[in-house]
């Protein structure tokens, strides 16, 4: 899982580097030289795209994601691993159900193009599967991991 995690946090700052290079061409471009980059914009998009999912895949997998840490301190630490199942399968409901409308809403704009460089958008949005079906992965396997710790902390008391 750590050269997964690897992977997409390596992604992710490609993407980030990408995208500002790009922006910062296209500043230069527009307000220093007077020429416009138009394809430019497909690429901006494209990575940001790209940079939102892996993000937020090193998020989950580095367990960044949004907590309610006033609960975790209100109660006792033994609860703690409770939390963590109730977040594990909040978030992984909600990454199923956007797994289950990722692939039809990727597949609709099959047809469809990136304006300037004819890149197909479906390839674009062919992210959204491939990064939340690793993240679900990833919650199956932290799930069983937080079950053996808390059946092993069961049979020791």
């Amino acid at each position: 899982m750590k050269k997964i995690e690897q992977l997409f946090s390596t992604l992710t700052g490609l993407s980030l580097t990408i995208l500002f290079i790009v922006t910062f061409g296209q500043v230069i471009q527009r307000y220093v030289f007077q020429m416009p980059m138009p394809w430019a914009t497909d690429v901006i998009r494209i990575f940001f795209v790209y940079s939102v999912f892996f993000g937020m895949a090193v998020g989950l997998f580095k367990k960044s994601h949004l907590n309610i840490d006033v609960l975790l301190q209100v109660f006792p630490k033994k609860a703690r691993p409770y939390f963590d199942m109730i977040s594990n399968i909040v978030i992984f409901i909600f990454l199923s159900c956007l797994l289950r409308y990722s692939i039809p809403f990727m597949q609709a704009n099959a047809d469809q193009y990136t304006p300037y460089l004819m890149f197909p958008m479906s390839y674009v949005y062919a992210v959204i599967p491939v990064t939340v079906f690793c993240m679900l992965i990833f919650l199956i396997f932290d799930t069983f991991k937080i079950i053996s710790g808390l059946l092993k902390h069961a049979t020791q008391a």
